[in-house]
C-alpha cells in the first residue's frame, strides 16, 4: 500500500477505562505508517481520540492515560456517594434475581417520594415503563462516584500543552457533508432531556453556543459522563431551557454514522465484559448498573458498517468501572489494542494471518 492509501478516517467506540486499549491501536498504526484524517468517538473513544487529534504520539498517550488515576474506590463510601446502589440492592432483595438483575426493568419503575417503605423498598415503584431516562438523570443527580470537574480540568491541561483548547483550534481542510467545518475530532453525547444523540461540537449551536468556541475538554466531559459514575452535564440554552447531557454511549456506543466515507474509515470497538460473580457488594452492584446502562447502546446489527474495516478489541478481562487498574491490566488492554490494530492492518494490506 502507498502512503496515500494508508490515510483513513477513524471511529472509536466507548468502553470506560478500557479505552486505554486505543494506545495499542495507535502504536500499531504509527509503526505501519497509518495516519488519520477525521476522528470520531464516544465516551472513552472521545477521550483517546481528542488526545490523538491534538498531536500526541502513541507513547505519549500511553504515558498520559497510565498516569491518570481517579484513586481507589472506598467500599464504605459507595452507598453514601451513590444512593442508587442501595435502591437497586433493595430492589433485588424484594423482586429476586430475575427482575432484580434486569437493570432496564429497575430503571423503568416510577418512584414516588414520600411513600412508606415496605420490605426494604419504596412502595412507590409502579410496574410500568417509560421512565428510564428520567430515572437515570434523577439518580445520577442524587449522587455519583466521581467529580466530573476533575476529568474536565485534566483533559483541558493535556490539550492545552499542545496549544489546543477549543474546536476552532482543530479545524482542517478535510471536510464533507457530515463534517462541513472539517473538525479533526468530533464526538457524541446524549441529551437525556430530549432523548436525542447529539454531535459535538456541531449540535452545541442548538443551545445557542458557537461550535468553534466550545472547549474540547467540556465536550469530552459530556461524552464521558457515564450515569452513576459522573453527574450529567447540565446546559442552559439562550432561551433559558435546561438540558441534561450524559455519556453518548448510553444509546449509541458506536457512532459510525459520523463519517461520510465509510470505505476509507477504520472502526475500533471493545467487546467482552468481565463477569461478576455476584452483585451482593455495593461496588459490584455499581459496576453492574453502569455496565448494563452502557449496554443499552451496544449495536446488535452492523448492516451499515463496512465490516472489513472494523476491528474488535478483546477487553473481557477488565470491567467498565475498574478505575484502579493494575499495570498488568493496563498492559493487557494495550496489547489487545495493538493486536486488533495489526489484524485489521494485515487485512487491509492483504497479508495472510494463516500459518
Amino acid at each position: 500500500m502507498t502512503q496515500e492509501n494508508k490515510l483513513f478516517n477513524l471511529i472509536l467506540g466507548g468502553g470506560g477505562v478500557k479505552g486505554i486499549a486505543y494506545v495499542g491501536v495507535f502504536e500499531a498504526a504509527e509503526r505501519r505508517g497509518y495516519e488519520f484524517l477525521n476522528i470520531a468517538g464516544v465516551s472513552a473513544g472521545s477521550l483517546a481520540g481528542s488526545i490523538k487529534a491534538a498531536g500526541y504520539k502513541a507513547v505519549e498517550l500511553g504515558r498520559i492515560l497510565k498516569d491518570f488515576n481517579f484513586g481507589n474506590i472506598k467500599m464504605e463510601e459507595i452507598k453514601k456517594k451513590v444512593p442508587v446502589v442501595e435502591r437497586y440492592l433493595n430492589f433485588v432483595r424484594v423482586y429476586g434475581d430475575y427482575r432484580g438483575s434486569n437493570v432496564e426493568y429497575f430503571l423503568s419503575q416510577n418512584y414516588l417520594p414520600g411513600m412508606n417503605r415496605y420490605g426494604g423498598i419504596y412502595a412507590g415503584y409502579r410496574d410500568y415503563r417509560g421512565n428510564i431516562l428520567n430515572n437515570i438523570i434523577t439518580y445520577s443527580n442524587e449522587g455519583c462516584l466521581f467529580d466530573g470537574d476533575y476529568l474536565e480540568e485534566w483533559v483541558y491541561k493535556v490539550l492545552a500543552a499542545k496549544g489546543i483548547r477549543v474546536f476552532g483550534d482543530v479545524r482542517t481542510q478535510s471536510k464533507d457533508q457530515l463534517n462541513p467545518r472539517g473538525y479533526k475530532i468530533r464526538m457524541t453525547a446524549f441529551d437525556a432531556t430530549r432523548a436525542k444523540v447529539i454531535v459535538l461540537p456541531d449540535d452545541i449551536a442548538f443551545y445557542g453556543s458557537d461550535p468553534d468556541k466550545l472547549e474540547i475538554s467540556k465536550a469530552v466531559r459530556m461524552s464521558t459522563s457515564v450515569p452513576f459514575a459522573f453527574k450529567p452535564v447540565q446546559i442552559t440554552s439562550t432561551q433559558g431551557n435546561k438540558y441534561n447531557l450524559v455519556d453518548g454511549g448510553v444509546f449509541d456506543n458506536l457512532p459510525f454514522w459520523l463519517v461520510e466515507e465509510r470505505k476509507k474509515t477504520l472502526i475500533f470497538r471493545m467487546y467482552g465484559e468481565k463477569k461478576l460473580i455476584s452483585i451482593d457488594t455495593p461496588l459490584n452492584a455499581l459496576k453492574f448498573l453502569i455496565s448494563k446502562v452502557h449496554d443499552l447502546g451496544i449495536p446488535t446489527k452492523n448492516d451499515n458498517i463496512h465490516l472489513q474495516n472494523m476491528a474488535e478489541i478483546d477487553a473481557s478481562k477488565v470491567s467498565f468501572l475498574d478505575f484502579d487498574l493494575s499495570d498488568k491490566d493496563k498492559d493487557y488492554l494495550i496489547d489487545e489494542g495493538r493486536k486488533a490494530g495489526n489484524i485489521l492492518f494485515d487485512r487491509l494490506e492483504g497479508i495472510s494471518t494463516k500459518k
